[in-house]
């Protein structure tokens, strides 16, 4: 096995879309953590295990320049479908440049409007909070993770960590 791996750089650029209609270039964002909940064992003192398919809350934030239609569609107080795609360079081990692609399909439920702050010579910044209830991310074409909290699906590098308690409901 070699010891040289792809050299992931840096984000060359973005875009989101809401239910396929383009909202925002060039934003940054930030995908939910998945953090299960926990239960304490007694194993030589307190041991915390997780508890597969119990996960803490999923929050997505967006933070956007300027005040547009964008901003006003990613502000509706319904569930949203939202779709991330952005692009990173790669340094290959030959020496090479190439470039990769990544997406995100997230299904949302607003959790607050963004407060607005104008101040003369500065842009406009607004920063908007999400509840996510499904999250699914590819990199370069391969499914990285599948969330889906209301539909038991637990994926993660093609395991399906819900199958053996989706078997026994």
């Amino acid at each position: 096995m070699g010891k040289w791996m792809d050299l992931k750089g840096p984000v060359v650029a973005d875009t989101v879309y809401s239910s396929g209609t383009l909202v925002a270039r060039d934003v940054s964002f930030t995908l939910p953590a998945i953090e299960m909940m926990t239960a304490d064992m007694q194993a030589s003192g307190t041991l915390s295990v997780p508890i597969i398919g119990l996960m803490e809350n999923m929050e997505l934030t967006i933070t956007k320049i300027g005040l547009d239609m964008g901003l006003v569609r990613l502000g509706r107080l319904e569930k949203q479908d939202l779709e991330f795609r952005w692009v990173q360079n790669v340094m290959k081990s030959d020496g090479s440049q190439a470039t990769e692609g990544c997406k995100a399909f997230v299904r949302v439920i607003p959790v607050s409007l963004p407060e607005i702050g104008v101040e003369i010579g500065s842009a406009t910044e607004a920063e908007g909070t999400y509840t996510v209830t499904r999250i699914q991310i590819y990199t370069n074409g391969a499914e990285y993770i599948c969330v889906d909290r209301l539909a038991g699906v637990f994926r993660v590098n093609g395991k399906d960590y819900m199958s053996g308690i989706n078997s026994l409901l």
